[in-house]
């Protein structure tokens, strides 16, 4: 094993704390300099979602705040703390973000990012505040972690770095197969009008419901139970497994049935239009429209004229408290639809596309769960990066 030193976080280069634009300040905003939040950050990836943008006149307020790209930027405030993104280019942060700018002479960056995630949970235990906790500039710098040899460092973040990159690879797959599927289905869409045909007339469209929460015999049991939450977070529409799951016993008491592999998940709730295609049998809550098109040549069809309509139906939403569509006002939607012919046809264009992209997402979820795994044991030097790098040969 290497030499490790214990050294507290801002000894491994400059801390930055973000910042906002004043409030109101509409010209702050436009297309010149990334402003990270810690939405658009994640517990589980090294990237970052979109983020909005600041003007130059904006930046020009903040300069003092833009942080390289490569640095490590961590989430350290209320329910988002712990959530650790690296940064691919440079970028200016809010106030809830406190970002290490690594010293190459003491820290790879790469090393860095995989070091604060590895940590995230024990630097979350600290935070102070019993409404919104914190973890302030100081107690952050101020939080002691082990470090090996640069060497060391560098070896452990190509290993582990290996499996983001093939993740990244697959993400980009999968979303390339998507936007073709999109762009077929807008072609295969043109000079058709909408109507008669509805989605309540040429599908089952269904919801379901939540088993009380207080019945332990409910719950923990082996049938899949989807809510919104398990959707809104996937990279692509292929959904694998869910947070939660209940018993038989559960099943028969919730308004859910038990939907059948690839029938289509659509939130309704709150968020609405994030999809999801089960790979296995699935309940849902409440916060769903379920949609169970008689043929799978009709499924590709009705799931692309969905993901095209999503502002449509935010539209056709009501409710005081959060948006929801209502069953009744999806299913009389009118549809485009063309002949029989043309839906098979447009089945078969777009099914190995979706194959593609499933496959991708699937590959993901085992080379992240490969990559959970390595990170404790290697941060902890209990396995070799020389152990770890066939290991993850054999993966990619």
């Amino acid at each position: 094993m290497s030499d490790r030193r214990t050294m507290r976080i801002g000894s491994l280069g400059q801390v930055v704390t973000g910042a906002t634009p004043r409030t109101g300040d509409d010209a702050a905003w436009g297309n010149e300099v990334d402003f990270v939040t810690p939405t658009e950050m994640s517990y589980t990836e090294r990237g970052l979602s979109e983020c909005r943008k600041l003007s130059q006149r904006g930046f020009d307020s903040l300069q003092r705040r833009l942080v390289p790209a490569g640095s490590i930027s961590f989430a350290c405030i209320g329910f988002s703390t712990g959530k650790v993104a690296q940064l691919p280019c440079p970028a200016v942060t809010n106030q809830q973000v406190n970002t290490l700018i690594p010293d190459p002479a003491i820290v790879n960056s790469d090393f860095a990012y995989y070091l604060l995630r590895f940590r995230a949970a024990d630097i979350r235990y600290i935070a102070s505040g019993s409404t919104t906790p914190i973890v302030n500039k100081s107690t952050f710098e101020a939080f002691e972690v082990s470090v090996p040899d640069l060497s060391v460092q560098e070896a452990i973040a190509s290993v582990l770095g290996a499996l983001d990159d093939k993740i990244a690879v697959n993400e980009r797959s999968g979303g390339t197969s998507l936007r073709l599927a999109d762009a077929l289905f807008s072609s295969a869409c043109q000079g058709l009008g909408f109507g008669p045909a509805t989605f309540g007339s040429v599908a089952t469209v269904a919801g379901g419901g939540t088993p009380r929460t207080k019945v332990d015999e409910y719950w923990g049991g082996d049938i899949a139970w989807t809510t919104p939450t398990d959707v809104t977070g996937l990279p692509s529409p292929y959904l694998f497994e869910t947070s939660r799951t209940i018993t038989a016993e559960g099943l028969e008491n919730c308004a859910s049935q038990l939907y059948p592999a690839h029938s289509v998940f659509m939130t309704s709730r709150a968020t609405i239009g994030a999809f999801a295609l089960p790979q296995m049998p699935a309940a849902v809550n409440q916060g769903f429209i379920v949609v169970l098109p008689p043929t799978d040549e009709l499924r590709w069809w009705l799931l692309h004229e969905m993901r095209s309509r999503v502002e449509e139906m935010i539209g056709l939403a009501n409710g005081s408290v959060f948006l929801e569509l209502s069953r009744k006002n999806f299913k009389a939607m009118p549809i485009r639809l063309p002949a029989d012919s043309d839906v098979a046809a447009f089945a078969t264009a777009v099914s190995p596309l979706h194959e593609r992209a499933a496959q991708a997402a699937a590959e993901s979820r085992t080379l992240a769960a490969l990559r959970d795994t390595l990170l404790p044991q290697l941060m902890s030097g209990k396995l070799r990066v020389r152990d770890a790098e066939r290991i993850v040969e054999d993966a990619v």
